[in-house]
């Protein structure tokens, strides 16, 4: 298995795809700069405060769940456009541990570059912020959980992404599918009564990372909740990623 998962990580480093995708989310810092400095100033001229950008996450926060997402889409997707799939399930005769072992890689990365982005982005909110009291400190427990928390969603993301790819066999209808999936909760929760609604919009990646930080007015769901919740959207992308590829001639 570990000679597997070092021969994925061999091809996601080696994917121009990977470095487009991680240089993407640079965009989160433009925006987040940019939200905070609008609210900044509008703070300043009404002399207001109160912790309004908070961490500056939520500025944001929609961004880096699209773009992981996108990182495990492309990490099986070309593999299928090129045939190449075929070489990698010859090598590995046991589809599931391929499967696994591209999770295990693009999940890593996803966690590891989501927790840098949030760390950026949280450290950009504060320098554009300054000194005014509207932001929020690292030695704020909650403030410390929600950028802590944000690789989490960025890792779940990537799987994700992968297992759509691994079942549809195209990077556009892949991709397609994960930009609309996070927008039906909102789009449901329309047609909903209270609390229902609130219910189904707690359920998106994004409300979850800050539901399992325990951020005041996130969600319904406690962190004991959200992380089972994350977990299964884990276990049900790789059950099913697992049931197509191994019932599915390539």
């Amino acid at each position: 298995m570990i000679n597997v998962i070092a021969s994925e990580w061999l091809k996601l480093r080696s994917l121009r795809s990977t470095y487009y995708v991680l240089a993407c989310t640079l965009s989160t810092l433009a925006i987040t700069g940019a939200a905070a400095l609008s609210i900044s100033r509008y703070f300043d001229t009404r002399g207001l405060s109160g912790e309004i950008v908070g961490t500056g996450l939520g500025f944001s926060a929609d961004i880096p769940p699209v773009l992981f997402g996108m990182l495990g889409v492309l990490a099986i997707s070309g593999e299928y456009g090129t045939g190449m799939i075929r070489l990698t399930l010859t090598t590995v005769r046991r589809r599931w541990m391929a499967l696994l072992a591209k999770a295990t890689v693009v999940a890593a990365v996803a966690a590891v570059g989501g927790q840098v982005v949030a760390f950026a982005t949280y450290f950009t909110a504060q320098a554009v912020v300054g000194g005014r009291p509207i932001g929020a400190s690292l030695s704020e427990p909650a403030a410390l959980a929600e950028v802590l928390a944000a690789g989490a969603g960025s890792a779940v993301a990537a799987v994700i992404g992968l297992a759509l790819a691994t079942i549809l066999r195209s990077t556009p209808g892949a991709l397609v599918a994960l930009v609309a999936l996070p927008l039906l909760p909102a789009v449901i929760e329309r047609f909903l009564p209270a609390p229902w609604n609130d219910w189904v919009a707690s359920l998106t990646l994004p409300a979850l990372t800050r539901q399992l930080a325990g951020v005041p007015d996130s969600g319904g769901f406690g962190p004991f909740t959200a992380t089972t919740i994350l977990a299964g959207y884990v276990v049900v992308s790789l059950l099913m990623g697992a049931l197509v590829i191994n019932r599915r001639d390539v």
